[in-house]
């Protein structure tokens, strides 16, 4: 089982993302959505040696630290993960490819579509020029975006984006509320996991209408099946 640490909007408090590390039992990379106001390095203090993947927010254009502005996360089910003599080995799911994706990039076929088409036509639009499918042995295809130019907390422009690229999991932030998601008319899991701002061991719990200190646990099964747990500091 792959278990991935999703957070979002840190906003300066980046040793909660140390301390949401040393609540779960194992943490095989972490992913946060945005809004982070922290270089790189100093978050990298807390995350150790752990595969780390973010993106930039709309409060971290100042940085020095150029994150991307999308990533494509995609998990593939490697294996054996142990010897087996039953007929069918039991395979792990594991982080196999990451590629950078800017607002404007778009799948070859549509590199000549006008990019409000390309970006916000429906998907049934884009379908017929979209090529960059996720091959077969792609359980999962992750796209990490912070959310602003989508128009968040609504999910029909993300959901438009995620087709071009054939991304069945959509993890974004900004607004601050916990989402949990599962648009099944076109297969897509939306999590937006909160806000990990704030100090967590203050007996205030809710600031300007949201909860803080609150992150994900994404869970990926050996069958490839997806869990998401809310977790708080």
């Amino acid at each position: 089982m792959l278990q991935l640490l999703v957070c979002s909007d840190v906003h300066t408090y980046a040793d909660n993302i140390g301390l949401a590390i040393d609540r779960l039992d194992r943490v095989d990379a972490v992913l946060i959505a945005g809004d982070l106001e922290t270089e790189i390095d100093r978050i990298r203090e807390y995350t150790g040696s752990l595969p780390l993947y973010a993106v930039c927010g709309n409060n971290d254009y100042f940085l020095d630290t150029d994150y991307p502005q999308e990533l494509l996360i995609d998990i593939s089910d490697h294996g054996p993960a142990q010897k087996t003599e039953a007929p069918a080995p039991c395979y792990y799911p594991s982080i196999v490819d990451i590629r950078e994706l800017s607002y404007n990039t778009v799948p070859e076929k549509l590199t000549s579509v006008p990019q409000i088409l390309s970006r916000f036509a429906p998907a049934a639009v884009l379908e017929k020029f979209c090529q960059d499918k996720k091959p077969a042995e792609i359980s999962h295809r992750i796209l990490l975006t912070h959310g602003n130019i989508y128009n968040v907390p609504d999910t029909g422009r993300l959901a438009r984006r995620a087709s071009l690229w054939d991304a069945d999991i959509v993890i974004f932030g900004h607004t601050h509320d916990f989402t949990d998601y599962d648009q099944k008319d076109k297969n897509i899991r939306f999590l937006n996991p909160g806000c990990l701002l704030g100090d967590p061991a203050s007996t205030i719990r809710r600031f300007a209408g949201y909860e803080i200190c609150s992150f994900a646990l994404l869970r990926i099964g050996f069958g490839g099946e997806i869990s998401f747990t809310r977790m708080r500091l």
